[in-house]
């Protein structure tokens, strides 16, 4: 998948409080309404991973210039913004976080990619884990960044698979798909099915609490 991102002043309509979507098979433009009167407009659409060598604009023309809803004057709208993000949706996977004095944290070690998002707050709970784990080392850095990667690999793991498998909600290859998608989410108005999808979103880790633990104890 591709994504395009901007935010521009002033456009219309305006809708407070809400991520809106519009849907054709395997593509997607939304809108959000920011502070200010800005609104953020976000494209993704299905493409090979190939640099085409085109503008963003051209592009996005290119992919959204027959979709109905706003994209005529969402596109028009791109064309005011001061700076375009346009990337490659990826994910970055590593074997190993580190090699001698150095490791890896945040995105540099497993990026879990835009769509996935996650990315602040495991960038800091890594963060947090390396530096509990430097500490509890006794000055040994390889024992430090060998916990480290132990206790945060396989979590990282699972949110990647996760992020992987969102591609196919933000950017539904099939008409059929998107029904089924549709159909879920309208789902998720009925409590218990929130509930049940909710408890599935929690996160089964335990953060160690180092305040706790007297340095060199850690295995």
């Amino acid at each position: 998948c591709k994504v395009a991102a901007c935010v521009v002043a002033g456009y219309r309509p305006r809708d407070e409080l809400v991520y809106l979507t519009y849907n054709t098979p395997g593509r997607q433009v939304a809108r959000v309404a920011l502070r200010d009167d800005l609104s953020l407009l976000l494209f993704i659409f299905r493409a090979d991973r190939r640099n085409s060598g085109a503008s963003p604009i051209v592009e996005l023309r290119r992919q959204f210039g027959d979709a109905g809803w706003e994209c005529p004057q969402m596109l028009d709208a791109v064309e005011t913004a001061e700076d375009v993000y346009f990337d490659v949706v990826s994910q970055i996977r590593m074997d190993r976080w580190w090699n001698g004095r150095v490791a890896l944290v945040g995105d540099a070690a497993g990026c879990i990619s835009l769509l996935g998002g996650e990315g602040t707050g495991l960038a800091m709970t890594g963060a947090y884990v390396l530096a509990g784990e430097l500490d509890q080392s006794g000055g040994d850095h390889e024992r430090a960044f060998a916990a480290y990667e132990k206790l945060m690999h396989p979590f990282v793991d699972s949110k990647q698979a996760s992020a992987a498998r969102a591609v196919g909600f933000f950017a539904t290859r099939t008409a059929f798909g998107l029904s089924v998608r549709n159909l879920a989410l309208r789902a998720m108005n009925f409590g218990p099915v929130l509930k049940l999808v909710a408890g599935g979103l929690l996160d089964e880790f335990d953060l160690p609490d180092y305040a706790t633990q007297r340095p060199g104890t850690v295995t």
